[in-house]
């Protein structure tokens, strides 16, 4: 899949599209050097469902959580309040 992402703050676009192999292909060598590797958690507490990101070789954890609109109430979870 190729995913494209715009926009800022709470409420951005995020396209999501299956890529053919010979596309991937030809995609695929513009990426060296640029390739991310994750271990993605899903993760439910509150109705919610947060997707944690843990980054490969960074100090990086990454949460997020998909709501229906920006203005929907959300609290953060005990275990990621801290952070």
């Amino acid at each position: 899949y190729r995913t494209v992402k715009l926009g800022s703050g709470v409420s951005r676009i995020e396209v999501e599209e299956e890529t053919s192999p010979e596309l991937f292909a030809v995609l695929w060598p513009a990426t060296t050097a640029r390739r991310v590797r994750k271990r993605r958690y899903a993760v439910a507490d509150g109705g919610h469902t947060w997707e944690v990101d843990l980054f490969a070789g960074r100090d990086l954890v990454l949460a997020e959580v998909e709501l229906e609109s920006p203005d929907t109430p959300v609290t953060l979870p005990a275990w990621l309040a801290p952070y």
